[in-house]
This record gives C-alpha cells, structure tokens and sequence, in this order.
C-alpha cells in the first residue's frame, strides 16, 4: 500500500519572521498553478495576510501591549489560512509528491525518523496583556506541541505550574497577583513523551 503524502505543518511553530515568508512562498507558489485551479485560500488574500503579519512583526517589537495582541491574532489566522490551503493542497493532489510540491509547502518525509528532537527553548521576552496575566516570547525549534510554565516568587527556591500551552502564539499564564514579582522557566514536550531542560530563569512583575 503506498503511503499517503502529506504536508509537514511546522509553520505552526516558526518564528514570526519565519512564518511570514513561509505564507508569501505559498501564495506566490498557488498564484496560477494549473494543479490547483480553485484553491480554498485566495492566493491574494494570503499575500496580504502575510504582509499585515510582517507589518505588524515589526511594529510589535517596539510597541504597545496592544500592538503584541494584535500582532498575535493576524498570526493566529494566517496559521489558520495555512492548515486550510494545506487541507485542500493534500486533497486534490491525488497523493503525488510533485504535485504537492509545487504548492509551495514543505512534505513530510514519508519515511520519519522518531522520535524529533525536541531542542531547547529560550524567554525571549514577558509582556502584560492584561491584569494578573503574563505573556511569553520564546525561541524555540520545530518539533514541539507543547510548552509547560512554572512561576516561583521565592527566588526559585519553590517552583508551581502555571499551566500547559499548544498555542505558542498564547503562552499567557493567569491568575497570578499583581505587583508580585514573579520567576518564570518553561520547557518544552515532543513526540514520544520528550521533554526539554528548563529554560533560563526570567524575572518579572504581574501588573
């Protein structure tokens, strides 16, 4: 039996700069391709996508708490146009590599070496999208499906869980106490039960 050919879906996990490209491949790649005529994400619509995420990238890293829930949202539904176009790519393929190649996406290899790496995760930064919350930044590689957060407010001397996250673009531990300082690590978890060191300890306050 022949396997079935699928699209590796890592975008979900790139960074933003990354993510970004990766949507203007696709949509250059699906703009005219007579292997698919009436693809279920505009090409148009997902270069424009892109280019508001790209814009919004930028304004991000200098701006407001508003400008980083904003940035997160167009991410949000970019990877979100993505898994639809990679949907409709692998449905009307008929299961030949070539063609959904020249998609633009990136295929699974069909013969997967298990379990990938996890790697290693980095806090990049912390911001206050709202009271008692706190959102992270990180640095992280392609094979994670979730990241685990501990907060200490002993100096590390005591670690508790301050929850379970699949969506990297909404890392936000809650319930926390404003004007408590507050130490944070995160790990990440893969395939196969891998789980990765902690990351290095980053101090900040819950508002």
């Amino acid at each position: 039996m022949k396997n079935k050919v699928k699209i590796l879906r890592s975008y979900q996990y790139q960074k933003d700069g990354d993510l970004g490209n990766t949507a203007l491949h696709v949509s250059d790649k699906m703009t005219g391709n007579v292997n698919f005529t009436k693809p279920a994400v505009d090409p148009a619509l997902l270069k424009t996508s892109a280019q508001e995420f790209n814009e919004a990238v930028g304004v991000s890293k200098d701006g407001t708490t508003q400008d980083t829930l904003h940035k997160n949202a167009l991410k949000k539904a970019l990877i979100a146009m993505l898994d639809t176009e990679a949907d409709y790519v692998e449905s009307n393929s008929n299961n030949n590599p070539e063609t959904m190649d020249s998609s633009g996406f990136t295929l699974a290899s069909l013969t997967p070496v298990y379990p990938a790496p996890v790697g290693n995760v980095t806090i990049t930064g912390v911001t206050n999208p709202a009271s008692g919350s706190l959102n992270l930044g990180m640095d992280y590689g392609p094979n994670v499906w979730g990241f685990e957060v501990q907060v200490s407010t002993d100096g590390g001397k005591t670690w508790l869980p301050a929850g379970y996250f699949t969506d990297p673009a909404d890392v936000t531990p809650t319930g926390l106490t404003p004007g408590v300082m507050y130490a944070i690590r995160v790990r990440l978890h893969g395939s196969s039960n891998q789980v990765s060191d902690w990351s290095d300890v980053v101090n900040h306050m819950a508002m």
